[in-house]
């Protein structure tokens, strides 16, 4: 009995230990000589609304840093180019960049619990999301954007099979690891896109954690995001928050247009930019009958210059607002870029995450 009270105690002290700012050591290696510097991205308040991002230079193959935490958090490691996560740290640590994979982290207890029981216990449903990817991919480079509607129709059943199954496999996990802040994370992850909220009975998730658990701010966090994000659903009203500072720009649009497609974008975005050419034809064939495009761009203060630039390379001659280092857009859930959002004259959502060739056939049949 003596032994059941000493472990309850030691659960409740580590929870409240972890709601509380730690500072962190991080030592780090790189093997790949061509590797000058990297950049770690962490949260850095409880309510998840402050992210710190450390650019930190290499010097003869090694980094040191510390970071102030405010619980076991995932931190984003970034070089080359790539953003490597699902790195979860909450003591001192050590990161090993090799020349052929991802950072590999020891001596951090959470990181231990991610590779030894939540990877292996999510190995089945991983494999679903490869193949749903490697067939989007292969339809992808065959088609483009222009996927033909039987293939669109198998995309969206394996990747309804990969969500609904994680779903599942998410709430037996936590029931097995009550105070898993790694599952926590996981749930921030979906939490953080709303096309995948249909999926998740998030409320049912959040109460298979110890009630301990759902005390911690983090969880409480992740309730308000996803609260916010519901004002992101179709049917709803787009939030007036993006058009502070511009509002006559949306009555003039309001006004003189009956759809406008909001697009969130940032100048260093791939993808972003390689879709411009079809929104620009796009723009330049219903402009005329009633069609408006707003650009959000998330980009951050110090790439001012760049955002001003990529907007005249690439002549983008619709509308333009700027939301600095993406507040409004973290606040209401876009992290994804470019997202298209197609809105009615009255601000209605009428497609959230529309792909440019539906665009252009809603347009020819509503225009």
């Amino acid at each position: 009995m003596k032994k059941i009270i000493l472990l309850y105690a030691l659960s409740l002290m580590m929870l409240h230990l972890v709601a509380q700012t730690k500072t962190v050591s991080i030592e780090g290696i790189v093997k790949d000589t061509t590797v000058k510097s990297i950049e770690i991205t962490h949260v850095v308040d409880d309510k998840l609304s402050k992210w710190e991002h450390m650019k930190l230079n290499v010097v003869n193959g090694a980094f040191s840093t510390s970071i102030q935490i405010p619980f076991p958090t995932e931190i984003d490691i970034a070089y080359r180019n790539k953003v490597y996560g699902k790195n979860f740290i909450y003591s001192d640590a050590k990161i090993v960049i090799d020349t052929a994979g991802e950072p590999q982290i020891t001596g951090s207890p959470i990181q231990d619990e991610y590779e030894n029981e939540f990877l292996p216990f999510f190995e089945s449903n991983d494999q679903v999301y490869d193949s749903s990817k490697s067939f989007h991919n292969r339809n992808y480079q065959k088609y483009g954007n222009d996927l033909p509607k039987l293939i669109q129709d198998s995309a969206t059943l394996l990747r309804e099979k990969y969500y609904y199954q994680r779903a599942e496999l998410l709430e037996e996990y936590i029931k097995l690891h009550p105070n898993s802040y790694v599952a926590l994370w996981d749930i921030y992850f979906f939490a953080s896109f709303t096309t995948t909220h249909q999926y998740f009975d998030f409320e049912k998730l959040f109460s298979s954690f110890s009630k301990q658990m759902q005390q911690q701010p983090f969880m409480n966090a992740i309730k308000e995001k996803i609260k916010e994000s519901h004002k992101m659903q179709v049917g709803q009203i787009f939030p007036k928050d993006f058009f502070k500072g511009y509002e006559q720009m949306q009555t003039k649009i309001k006004q003189n247009r009956q759809y406008y497609l909001i697009d969130f974008w940032y100048s260093h975005c791939g993808p972003c930019v390689a879709r411009f050419p079809k929104l620009k034809e796009i723009y330049t064939q219903f402009h005329g009958k009633g069609f408006d495009i707003v650009s959000i761009s998330v980009d951050r203060q110090k790439d001012k210059k760049d955002y001003a630039a990529a907007i005249k390379k690439n002549k983008l001659t619709w509308n333009h607002v700027w939301d600095k280092d993406g507040v409004t857009a973290e606040k209401f859930n876009i992290n994804i870029f470019p997202t298209y959002i197609l809105l009615d004259k009255n601000d209605r959502i009428i497609n959230y995450n529309i792909e440019a060739n539906q665009l252009e056939a809603f347009l020819k049949e509503n225009l």
